[in-house]
């Protein structure tokens, strides 16, 4: 639906391109007092005002008159690392996943995507979110080894997982719980380790935090824990991760080999052995220290090792739309009333086709 010049459309162009009002009012012409004013509805912005707004932020002149009619509310939306990341930060993540909700907004009109299957369930307690954990793998037949590929999971639930460029290095991922759930990672070489937990931490929240805010220290420790119970599940792993251990020792080859095999840090084998009880505090400790000394605090020696996964909903969609359909990228981006360039910003321009391993889409709508 059109209607007339909405502020916080431009606010959203604004913050997907990282620019203050200061910095846009230079490149425009106008004082970021006056810019505030139009952003806010307070100031009306002329016709010509308009098209260079839309030029310099990469998108048509509709884009600005366009209504979301689903617009996403405070707590939809969770940030993974959002106790310790700025507003501001925050707010050009935000806009970065808007935009992307918007383009599956698209997709979602001309395409049947995998239909949404997480369900929610209780996180009052760690017995709880340990069986919702349980319940999601028996709900997709995962049984209870190791995890092949959490995206595809995650996507075939329903959701969709993409890399993000633009995010904050404090932010590893951005998730909206909206009608078709997205994930945003960072693009920002993350290890595959780490996108994995960050993924199966977003699904935590979907499935904990219906209608909750979330961001502080109670839903992350929920999210952190239903990420855990997924990915290391306690009936199987409690029993393996003792490899781990030599004696009363940690057992630092042995902590490798489960990395390898579980696909997940050594930092989290360790915090997961301490949750199960397997570890004692000190072990725990002597694991923490351990890693420190040995420069793998942030990126730990293997991480190169484990095979990165590949979001594949939106490369393949835009391939149907563009093969069988004939709807170049170029038509997606008017569809969103932004310009191509600005989509192809969005995508990251790594998008890479795929021919095996996809998830199958069915046929258009």
């Amino acid at each position: 639906m059109n209607t007339g010049f909405i502020g916080s459309n431009l606010r959203l162009a604004r913050l997907f391109h990282d620019l203050s009002l200061t910095e846009l009012g230079e490149k425009v012409g106008v004082s970021k007092q006056f810019l505030s004013r139009i952003e806010t509805g307070a100031e009306p912005a002329s016709a010509q005002l308009q098209a260079g707004l839309a030029q310099e932020l990469q998108v048509l002149p509709e884009f600005f008159h366009r209504v979301d009619t689903h617009p996403i509310a405070d707590e939809q939306c969770h940030f993974r690392r959002q106790l310790t990341t700025k507003v501001a930060l925050r707010q050009v993540a935000r806009a970065r996943g808007e935009m992307l909700k918007r383009l599956i907004g698209v997709l979602d009109e001309h395409i049947e995507l995998p239909s949404y299957q997480v369900k929610e369930a209780d996180g009052e307690t760690a017995e709880a979110i340990e069986r919702a954990a349980e319940i999601f793998r028996s709900l997709f037949g995962l049984g209870m080894g190791p995890l092949s590929s959490v995206t595809r999971i995650a996507e075939n639930a329903g959701a969709v997982v993409m890399r993000v460029s633009g995010l904050a290095p404090e932010i590893d991922a951005i998730s909206f719980a909206t009608k078709r759930p997205l994930i945003a990672l960072n693009a920002d070489g993350r290890s595959a380790c780490r996108e994995r937990i960050g993924i199966a931490h977003e699904l935590g929240h979907f499935s904990l935090h219906i209608g909750v805010l979330t961001g502080d220290r109670l839903t992350e420790t929920q999210a952190n824990r239903f990420a855990s119970a997924l990915l290391l599940p306690r009936s199987t792993f409690a029993t393996e991760c003792r490899l781990a251990l030599r004696g009363t020792r940690l057992n630092w080859a042995g902590l490798a080999e489960l990395k390898m095999r579980w696909g997940v840090s050594k930092a989290a084998i360790i915090f997961r052995a301490r949750q199960l009880g397997v570890f004692t505090e000190e072990q725990a400790r002597a694991g923490y220290v351990g890693l420190n000394r040995h420069g793998e605090a942030l990126r730990e020696t293997e991480d190169h090792l484990i095979p990165t996964e590949e979001p594949e909903v939106i490369v393949e969609s835009l391939k149907v739309m563009r093969e069988h359909f004939g709807v170049p990228e170029a038509a997606v981006a008017r569809e969103m009333r932004v310009q191509p360039q600005l989509l192809q910003m969005l995508l990251g321009r790594s998008h890479v086709e795929t021919s095996a391993n996809v998830v199958r889409l069915a046929a258009p709508r």
